[in-house]
């Protein structure tokens, strides 16, 4: 009966690791991201919509997020100081959140695409994806334009996240 109930353990611990290997539980460290960067713009755009700064910045890489898992690869770490560089992007990233709820808040947006005009900027644990370009239909006369409102976007492990809004 013991060698059963091991037995019987082992396949139950197996099993439980092969969905976590298969990514179904895995963990990425950043809380809130999403699994695309199509469905990062649409939460953008549902954010505006709702005119809900905090679901936005819910959509930022958080103060632990930048440091645990960036700073040590982000080139600026050679010569800057973590606390200075966070609050240049916080500081940056309010100001442009602020102007894109008063330009497009309360608008409801249709995605056409999300792109990238410039290279993307690959490290060791993750890609920064500069140059965002959110190219929309407005659902109120079909006219389609970019949002000019983000500028990079973080990709770690098949996650997206925001690093900043367009300043």
């Amino acid at each position: 009966m013991k060698i059963s109930n091991t037995v019987h353990s082992f396949a139950l611990g197996a099993l439980f690791g092969a969905l976590l290997s298969a990514g179904g539980c895995a963990d990425t460290g950043l809380l809130g991201s999403q699994a695309s960067a199509d469905a990062l713009a649409r939460a953008v755009l549902d954010g505006l919509e709702a005119r809900d700064r905090q679901a936005l910045e819910a959509l930022l890489v958080t103060g632990d997020e930048h440091r645990d898992l960036l700073w040590s690869e982000l080139p600026e770490s050679n010569h800057l100081r973590f606390d200075v560089a966070r609050e240049l992007n916080v500081r940056n990233t309010r100001e442009g959140l602020t102007r894109a709820l008063d330009r497009f808040g309360g608008q409801q947006y249709e995605l056409v695409a999300i792109e990238f005009t410039d290279p993307p900027e690959v490290y060791e644990t993750f890609t920064l994806h500069r140059g965002t370009a959110l190219r929309v239909r407005r659902s109120s006369d079909g006219r389609e334009g970019n949002l000019p409102i983000l500028d990079v976007v973080l990709e770690r492990n098949g996650n997206w996240k925001l690093m900043n809004f367009d300043e």
